[in-house]
């Protein structure tokens, strides 16, 4: 096959969509001996490693085109002149006019802005309502990171079962166990912080709920249970006024809660092993990769009991409403108090946490593609 790949988000930070891109291509390369690949994005990026079957399609260095337009313009030349078989995208949307006999196949992460507008900006909210939208039905395949995105695709987007392929994320090997006490060293020098401290990762946006979780601290500390500093790593994002008014009203401080913004990917796994609890009151996720690589490190988790978590944890967390402060407070006091319930938890989740592979996703997604290439010509074959 010749498959051509959205590479825009290899040339962003280490987060999100581009880490999962980047894995995947990472084992796609390892596991795919046979087909031709081509990477499309306005932005140069690195790839960590050297194979002539793949080749990068970089926007010239003149163009100051946004993304999307380079993407619809620009690149659409390239993509013609490649010949495809297929095209994957994890950004949601596909290159626009490419001849009907090129497969089409989409990743989803989640539906936000159907489901949690009020929580993103609005040039984010009217970005995914003008484009993103309209173009996931339009897709031969969708790639969906959860049942429980996939189910909302069914339910909001009217896309049909047979059309979703559900892809779990997976965790690289580099999230494991940390001696617990040298990684909490060693945070606390690079970073400044307490050496006993409660973990929360993600972007900083109301999605992620962190008013919850002040409100939770504050109610440990007016127990006296608080004797712990709450660190938070993510980049800071959007409409967070609550949040600071919230930290001000109850008096927590810097001391009490420290952001951090983005971590290194290399200092990850020395930050969740030095945690003592991960903590993940999330409104709503499509997938939650934080909760793996924190399973996987070793470190019980307390999470919210909504949307993909419970799939993503199963029985290895502590789950809990999100919207209620005083529940979070009780179950991070379970996992400090009760040392049998803490070394079950850890137990159950490396189990869980190794049923979430790369390679195990990348060959998936090869297997999608080379089946939703073969139903394209089998309805629709090249002159």
């Amino acid at each position: 096959m010749r498959i051509g790949i959205d590479a825009r988000p290899l040339s962003a930070q280490a987060a999100g969509v581009p880490r999962v891109v980047s894995s995947l291509v990472r084992e796609i390369e390892r596991l795919d001996q046979e087909d031709s690949f081509y990477l499309y994005s306005h932005r140069e990026f690195k790839l960590p490693f050297e194979n002539p079957r793949w080749q990068k399609r970089i926007g010239s260095q003149a163009s100051r085109l946004p993304s999307i337009v380079w993407f619809w313009t620009e690149a659409r030349g390239a993509i013609l002149k490649d010949d495809l078989d297929v095209f994957w995208s994890a950004l949601y949307i596909p290159p626009l006019s490419v001849p009907s006999n090129v497969a089409k196949i989409l990743t989803v992460h989640d539906l936000e802005s159907r489901l949690s507008p009020e929580t993103m900006s609005l040039k984010t909210y009217w970005g995914h309502r003008l484009l993103v939208w309209p173009s996931v039905p339009q897709a031969d395949r969708i790639v969906a990171v959860s049942g429980s995105t996939a189910r909302d695709l069914q339910r909001v987007l009217k896309v049909p079962d047979s059309k979703i392929d559900v892809i779990h994320h997976g965790v690289d090997a580099a999230f494991k166990p940390q001696d617990p006490e040298r990684a909490a060293r060693y945070i606390a020098s690079k970073y400044g912080v307490s050496k006993h401290y409660a973990l929360a990762v993600g972007t900083v946006q109301p999605r992620k709920n962190l008013v919850t979780l002040v409100e939770a601290m504050k109610i440990l500390r007016d127990r006296g249970d608080g004797s712990f500093q709450l660190i938070v790593a993510g980049v800071r994002g959007w409409k967070n006024t609550k949040l600071d008014e919230t930290m001000k009203r109850l008096g927590l401080t810097g001391e009490d809660i420290r952001f951090l913004g983005l971590v290194p990917e290399e200092d990850m796994p020395m930050l969740y092993s030095g945690s003592w609890i991960f903590v993940f009151p999330s409104h709503y996720e499509g997938f939650g990769l934080p909760l793996v690589e924190a399973m996987a490190c070793g470190v019980p988790v307390v999470a919210s009991n909504t949307s993909s978590i419970p799939e993503v944890v199963g029985d290895a967390a502590l789950l809990v409403p999100p919207t209620q402060p005083e529940a979070f407070a009780e179950a991070i006091l379970r996992v400090r108090s009760d040392k049998d319930l803490r070394r079950t938890m850890i137990e159950k989740g490396f189990r869980r946490a190794a049923c979430f592979r790369w390679d195990k996703a990348a060959g998936q997604l090869l297997e999608c593609m080379r089946r939703t290439v073969a139903e394209k010509r089998s309805g629709n074959r090249r002159d």
